[in-house]
């Protein structure tokens, strides 16, 4: 686990490097000349170098233990790394790492499996010599022998930078699902990387708001961020730049369905066991680790069966956990809100955690807890969310990382892969599923069932986007997928300032809809289940720019935790979604009911407490009710001043004067979310020194 930077020099439009280093020679003075060169290269040298120290400092969060840097000969590419030990902790497993010839350089961010078997492989077939017992050394040997298509035998959590001197070929790939970050942008004619946009203001990036994607949601929907001109590289994507001057984004996996009239050949009982077996080998390989390993556990199924399959792989001796073997017990962590607040899952997590026999710690989040934390987890998350659970996680790993925790497992992913949200039952019940016919509900009750979940999610407005887009649905069923509906409630709208009128409409799903390619749109139409388009969609945007970001890696690594996410392993996904969508929502006939994620409660039985296995779905949030005069109330007043909402220079203070007023006073939740998205828009404004808009 590492904080990675990369700088390289982009050759211009005319062939040539923009470098002080390169300028004409006088050939009447060329002993003078290659002196004054040499100066000047050096002195390129040493800045370029000050600006990566500076770049892995600001992120030293990601990686405290230890820094590294390697910058080319003529310095027109330079990577660096800031470490967080987790697999070899001698320094040979510090970064870059290179092959023999040191024609290949790489840093890594995040964690690789199954890499002793890949390193076996590697010794086997090419006599590759590793310089130590690092997971992300794998990376050098796994590209000198499958050149780029390495990437596709990565199994992880991971972001990298590679070069590669002999073909002058820079390669930067992201993990399927997103769970590492990875930035970029280009300044000054040098393309800059990184694991956090923060670290590009070393190198003289000067942050602007782009507004257009803040309007349109393109921030958590496509590549785009908040600040103009900084893009990610996408999830199960590489990017490439050849030669320093042709670069290109490609992808390398991507969800896919099975055929919506495919019959299911499996038993259901085989299918539960595909999931078990393949859920506990992704659990079993997580618990490895030279450090402390944890569990983030909540009142969910998601993190509970996570923890009951760690603990049944350390009884039967299937697996030690991290550093502490089989002598300690595992530990558990958790945040705890106000009890009365409706928001507090502790208690169901104690509970859990007493029947495994386990440790369990909380990180008791009142309104001055969440107040005093504020400005600090938003500069880490570096956009926005819809409440304030992101604080709650930002605490928790300071809590874990002083229980002397490295690294934690998480719950992540399951609501995605697996059905959990509200939302998706409406896209469930769109269509019969014909992979299953005899055990969906009959043709009345899905159609009332789908008018009542529609009526949920739609809220009163109206979509613009016609059925002929979508597919399949009767027309008397509203034409838009609920889960297209849902992203546009999720983009919370705020008063933007007249000028922003020029941009044109920028309706969030639109934006959605756009970035899907024809060939996706196509499968949506015509292969898919109308459930399993719902999840293509929310695991290409919500789940890798929102909660991946502002719930897992952003507010894990601000204390210096690396978080993995067992629903995540692409063997796992790959199976899950290849499962025919009844048996991830279940008709029971007898009770006339609906059940989410029904597989996966199936498969955790054996690991899970019963009340567990009966608690229908309550997505992690932090309270949402704070009283007048209240910490809250208080931080919100602050933040939200007419002198600060002006500076932003895109929303409009004449619109949103009132705003805390009626947040607070009315106790209106809409009001009080828009309240939040206003003050973190001010804190990053402060905190990254971000230009006014429009000026």
């Amino acid at each position: 686990m590492c904080g990675v930077t990369a700088v390289l020099t982009l050759t211009n439009c005319h062939g040539e490097i923009k470098s002080s280093s390169h300028r004409p020679q006088d050939k009447g003075a060329k002993d003078e000349t290659e002196v004054h060169g040499r100066q000047s290269s050096n002195h390129v040298a040493e800045s370029l170098q000050d600006q990566i120290n500076n770049s892995l400092d600001i992120i030293k969060h990601r990686g405290p233990d230890s820094h590294g840097s390697w910058i080319s000969d003529d310095s027109r590419i330079a990577l660096g790394s800031c470490r967080l030990e987790i697999n070899d902790l001698t320094p040979s497993g510090n970064q870059p790492f290179e092959n023999a010839d040191r024609t290949v350089h790489v840093v890594v961010n995040g964690e690789f499996y199954d890499y002793h078997q890949i390193r076996q492989d590697m010794i086997t077939k090419t006599g590759y010599n590793f310089r130590g017992t690092s997971d992300c050394e794998i990376v050098v040997a796994l590209y000198e022998y499958y050149g780029v298509s390495f990437v596709s035998h990565l199994r992880g959590e991971f972001s990298f930078c590679l070069y590669d001197s002999r073909k002058q070929l820079f390669l930067a790939s992201r993990d399927r699902s997103g769970v590492k970050p990875l930035f970029w942008t280009i300044l000054d004619n040098r393309l800059l990387i990184a694991s956090e946009a923060k670290a590009f203001l070393p190198y003289g990036w000067q942050p602007e708001w782009d507004v257009r994607s803040i309007m349109d949601y393109g921030c958590f929907t496509d590549e785009r961020t908040i600040f103009r001109g900084v893009r990610k590289v996408r999830p199960g994507h590489y990017m490439t730049c050849i030669g320093f001057e042709h670069m290109s984004q490609r992808q390398y996996w991507d969800h896919d369905f099975p055929d919506k009239a495919r019959p299911e050949p499996r038993s259901v009982e085989e299918m539960i066991e595909g999931v078990r077996s393949r859920l506990l080998e992704a659990v079993r390989i997580r618990l490895q680790a030279d450090v402390p390993v944890g569990i983030h556990l909540s009142g969910g199924i998601d993190s509970s069966v996570i923890a009951g399959m760690a603990k049944h792989l350390l009884d039967t001796n299937q697996v030690q956990l991290g550093s502490q073997g089989t002598t300690q017990k595992l530990q558990c962590l958790g945040v705890a809100f106000d009890r009365d607040s409706g928001f507090d899952e502790s208690d169901i997590a104690q509970r859990t955690s007493d029947w495994l026999g386990v440790d369990f710690t909380t990180a008791d989040m009142n309104a001055s807890e969440l107040a005093a934390n504020f400005e600090d987890a938003v500069w880490y998350n570096e956009q926005t969310h819809g409440d304030l659970g992101f604080i709650g996680k930002h605490v928790l790993s300071k809590i874990t990382r002083d229980k002397g925790l490295k690294t934690v497992l998480s719950g992540q992913g399951s609501d995605e892969i697996f059905g959990g949200y509200g939302h998706f039952r409406g896209d469930y019940l769109r269509e019969q599923d014909q992979c299953l016919p005899n055990t969906v509900p009959s043709e009345q009750w899905r159609v009332d069932e789908h008018k009542k979940a529609d009526e949920a999610v739609s809220a009163g407005w109206i979509d613009a986007l016609t059925e002929a887009e979508f597919g399949t649905a009767p027309r008397s069923m509203v034409e838009a997928p609920n889960w297209l509906k849902f992203i546009r409630v999720l983009s919370l709208e705020v008063e933007y300032a007249p000028w922003t009128q020029c941009l044109g409409q920028c309706p969030a799903e639109v934006t959605l809809m756009e970035d899907i390619s024809v060939s996706v749109r196509e499968l949506m139409k015509h292969k898919w289940h109308p459930l399993h388009s719902a999840f293509y969609v929310w695991n290409k945007t919500v789940l890798p720019n929102m909660l991946l970001t502002n719930l897992s890696d952003r507010t894990e690594m601000s204390h210096s935790v690396e978080g993995r996410v067992p629903f995540l392993d692409h063997h796992l996904m790959d199976y899950v979604n290849d499962l025919p969508p009844s048996v991830k929502f279940r008709y029971d006939p007898i009770n006339d009911t609906l059940t989410e994620k029904w597989i996966l409660r199936e498969a955790s039985k054996p690991f899970i407490t019963q009340e567990l296995y009966e608690r229908t779905k309550h997505p992690y949030s932090a309270p949402i009710k704070h009283p007048v005069d209240g910490p809250i109330h208080q931080l919100m007043s602050r933040l939200i001043t007419r002198q600060n909402v002006e500076a932003l220079g895109f929303l409009d203070w004449s619109k949103i004067h009132d705003l805390v007023q009626k947040a607070f006073e009315e106790q209106e939740p809409g009001m009080l979310r828009k309240a939040f998205l206003v003050a973190q828009y001010v804190v990053l404004s402060q905190r990254f020194g971000i230009k006014s808009a429009g000026h």
